[in-house]
Protein backbone atom coordinates (compact mmCIF):
# COMPACT_ATOMS: atom_id res chain seq x y z
CA UNK A 1 0.00 0.00 0.00
CA UNK A 2 1.01 3.22 -1.13
CA UNK A 3 1.87 6.17 1.94
CA UNK A 4 -0.16 8.53 -0.12
CA UNK A 5 -3.43 5.99 0.09
CA UNK A 6 -2.20 4.97 3.60
CA UNK A 7 -2.74 9.08 4.22
CA UNK A 8 -6.05 9.12 2.87
CA UNK A 9 -7.59 6.00 4.53
CA UNK A 10 -6.01 7.35 7.45
CA UNK A 11 -7.54 10.88 6.73
CA UNK A 12 -11.04 9.15 6.14
CA UNK A 13 -10.99 7.54 9.22
CA UNK A 14 -9.91 10.30 11.25
CA UNK A 15 -13.50 11.52 9.75
CA UNK A 16 -15.20 8.45 10.18
CA UNK A 17 -13.91 8.93 14.08
CA UNK A 18 -14.86 12.36 13.72
CA UNK A 19 -18.01 11.50 12.53
CA UNK A 20 -18.92 9.08 15.36
CA UNK A 21 -18.24 11.64 17.95
CA UNK A 22 -20.22 13.95 16.77
CA UNK A 23 -23.26 11.64 16.23
CA UNK A 24 -22.62 10.57 20.14
CA UNK A 25 -22.75 14.21 21.19
CA UNK A 26 -25.69 14.57 19.14
CA UNK A 27 -27.40 11.63 20.37
CA UNK A 28 -26.38 12.62 23.75
CA UNK A 29 -28.35 16.42 22.94
CA UNK A 30 -31.21 14.33 21.58
CA UNK A 31 -31.32 12.72 24.96
CA UNK A 32 -30.72 15.86 27.66
CA UNK A 33 -33.69 17.74 24.93
CA UNK A 34 -36.19 14.25 25.41
CA UNK A 35 -35.51 14.92 29.23
CA UNK A 36 -35.71 18.61 29.28
CA UNK A 37 -39.31 18.09 27.38
CA UNK A 38 -40.19 15.17 30.10
CA UNK A 39 -39.14 17.79 32.70
CA UNK A 40 -40.73 21.26 30.81
CA UNK A 41 -44.26 18.57 30.31
CA UNK A 42 -44.16 17.93 34.15
CA UNK A 43 -43.64 22.08 34.69
CA UNK A 44 -47.27 22.27 32.87
CA UNK A 45 -48.91 19.82 34.19
CA UNK A 46 -47.74 21.18 37.47
CA UNK A 47 -48.48 24.34 36.45
CA UNK A 48 -52.31 23.90 35.53
CA UNK A 49 -52.98 21.77 38.40
CA UNK A 50 -51.67 25.16 40.30
CA UNK A 51 -53.93 27.16 37.75
CA UNK A 52 -57.07 25.01 39.06
CA UNK A 53 -56.21 25.17 42.64
CA UNK A 54 -56.34 28.70 42.25
CA UNK A 55 -59.33 29.24 40.32
CA UNK A 56 -60.62 26.71 43.17
CA UNK A 57 -59.52 29.02 46.26
CA UNK A 58 -61.10 32.04 43.98
CA UNK A 59 -64.44 29.99 44.31
CA UNK A 60 -63.87 29.08 48.16
CA UNK A 61 -63.21 33.31 48.40
CA UNK A 62 -66.10 34.00 47.23
CA UNK A 63 -68.33 31.89 48.58
CA UNK A 64 -66.64 32.60 52.06
CA UNK A 65 -67.42 36.41 51.60
CA UNK A 66 -71.26 35.92 50.30
CA UNK A 67 -71.37 33.71 54.03
CA UNK A 68 -69.61 36.64 55.68
CA UNK A 69 -72.27 39.01 54.10
CA UNK A 70 -74.58 37.00 54.66
CA UNK A 71 -73.64 37.02 58.46
CA UNK A 72 -73.32 40.47 58.49
CA UNK A 73 -76.30 40.89 57.38
CA UNK A 74 -78.10 38.42 59.78
CA UNK A 75 -76.28 39.96 62.53
CA UNK A 76 -77.29 44.03 61.66
CA UNK A 77 -80.84 42.45 61.31
CA UNK A 78 -80.96 40.92 65.28
CA UNK A 79 -79.24 44.22 66.58
CA UNK A 80 -81.76 46.27 64.72
CA UNK A 81 -84.49 43.93 65.92
CA UNK A 82 -83.23 44.19 69.22
CA UNK A 83 -82.61 48.12 69.30
CA UNK A 84 -86.60 48.18 67.84
CA UNK A 85 -87.34 46.04 70.63
CA UNK A 86 -86.00 47.84 73.09
CA UNK A 87 -86.93 51.45 72.00
CA UNK A 88 -90.69 49.79 71.78
CA UNK A 89 -90.53 48.59 75.30
CA UNK A 90 -89.43 52.07 76.63
CA UNK A 91 -91.75 53.76 74.63
CA UNK A 92 -94.60 51.40 76.20
CA UNK A 93 -92.94 52.34 79.95
CA UNK A 94 -92.80 56.02 78.76
CA UNK A 95 -96.54 55.81 78.14
CA UNK A 96 -97.48 53.85 81.53
CA UNK A 97 -94.99 56.59 83.14
CA UNK A 98 -97.46 58.85 81.67
CA UNK A 99 -100.63 57.43 82.75
CA UNK A 100 -99.65 56.86 85.98
CA UNK A 101 -98.31 60.42 86.45
CA UNK A 102 -101.89 61.30 85.31
CA UNK A 103 -103.41 59.21 87.58
CA UNK A 104 -101.13 60.51 90.43
CA UNK A 105 -102.43 64.12 89.36
CA UNK A 106 -105.74 63.31 89.48
CA UNK A 107 -105.59 61.82 92.98
CA UNK A 108 -103.42 64.44 94.24
CA UNK A 109 -106.31 66.72 92.87
CA UNK A 110 -108.77 64.61 94.90
CA UNK A 111 -106.82 64.78 97.78
CA UNK A 112 -106.34 68.31 97.77
CA UNK A 113 -110.30 68.66 97.86
CA UNK A 114 -111.30 66.05 100.01
CA UNK A 115 -108.62 68.22 102.50
CA UNK A 116 -110.37 71.45 101.98
CA UNK A 117 -113.89 69.84 102.07
CA UNK A 118 -112.92 68.32 105.49
CA UNK A 119 -111.29 71.92 106.54
CA UNK A 120 -114.13 73.81 105.65
CA UNK A 121 -116.40 71.87 107.49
Amino acid sequence: MSDERFDRLESQLAQVIQSIATMQQNMATKQDLAAVEQKVSGIEQKVTALANNLDAVREDVMVLRRRVESSEGVVLVAIRDGFRRQEDSINDLNYDLSVNERKTRRLSRRVSRLERKENDD
